[in-house]
């Protein structure tokens, strides 16, 4: 059964509650920790006012700084990326090798390299950082998209959820992206769409100001069963996939051998203001990106 946009909030408020909830003491950190670092802001402030009002010296010297350039240089001399190895005898180097020049690819046209520093300097500072995988279009013109690997700015935009325990996310069943957007952006955006912001579930931030409105990127990670065939040829497709195109792999004389129920999974992202979906799309893909 299909979720109507009144389910879809209710469960993303719900759920967006439970990640402030679990993750508060963890952000608060993170701002008392670039305060520290970044600002220099080290003196405790009932310390700080009471030998302000005795007349009594605040000095700071900061060297914080460079100890986290230490670290992060580092780790920009060992730039990491992604790699693609052969894992068993179906599997060839020469394959390997394309799919590794496609990931470059990927990682030269979207500048990865900012997105993995940016994520990297906010880890070191904070103790979390993030990047995401986007797809757009490759061209104004184009009906062909590109993968992209896009930085975050500001980590505590992201919210994730709070019963994961795999290093990489993978595990994640919901996510939520937070953004303030100017009201003018906003109406040009979605010019349908009420002025109305996310109902106050907000513990570090006000969600409606005179001059902005937060939305929130919602990304639904559930599970669906699917029917795989085994081709004649080897290949492993969707039945879904197969039906398609049937007349092609009939001319093909390519039959389906075989074919099992398996679990999978499915990925909606949906962009949310206070009061409606404004966006719903399917993700490419079986993880939260």
């Amino acid at each position: 059964m299909a979720k109507t946009d009144e389910d879809i909030l209710t469960e993303a408020k719900e759920r967006f509650k439970l990640c402030q909830e679990a993750d508060a003491e963890n952000r608060q950190n993170y701002e008392d920790d670039v305060r520290f670092a970044r600002l220099g802001e080290q003196w405790p402030d009932d310390v700080k006012k009471q030998r302000e009002q005795e007349g009594r010296p605040c000095l700071t010297i900061n060297r914080m700084p460079s100890f986290l350039r230490q670290v992060i240089n580092d780790a920009r001399i060992n730039t990491p990326s992604i790699k693609a190895h052969p894992v068993d005898s179906g599997d060839d180097k020469e394959t390997a090798e394309v799919i590794n020049g496609l990931v470059k690819n990927i990682e030269v046209s979207s500048n990865a390299d900012v997105a993995y520093d940016t994520a990297l300097e906010c880890a070191v500072t904070g103790g979390f950082g993030y990047f995401r995988i986007d797809i757009d279009y490759a061209h104004d013109d184009s009906f062909d998209k590109d993968i992209m690997i896009e930085r975050i700015v500001n980590p505590l935009t992201v919210y994730g959820d709070p019963a994961s325990e795999a290093c990489d996310a993978s595990d994640w069943r919901y996510g939520f992206i937070t953004e303030m957007i100017p009201k003018s952006e906003y109406e040009r955006r979605w010019k349908k769409s009420e002025k109305v912001d996310w109902e106050a579930y907000s513990i570090d931030a006000d969600w409606l100001s005179e001059e902005s409105v937060r939305v929130a990127e919602y990304w639904s990670r559930e599970e669906v069963s699917k029917t795989i065939c085994l081709m004649s040829n080897g290949a492993v497709i969707d039945e879904d996939d197969y039906e398609k195109n049937r007349e092609l792999f009939d001319l093909a004389e390519i039959t389906c051998v075989k074919d099992r129920k398996t679990a999978s999974y499915k990925v909606m992202h949906y962009v949310l203001s206070g009061c409606e979906v404004l966006e719903e799309t399917e993700w490419s893909g079986r993880y939260i990106p």
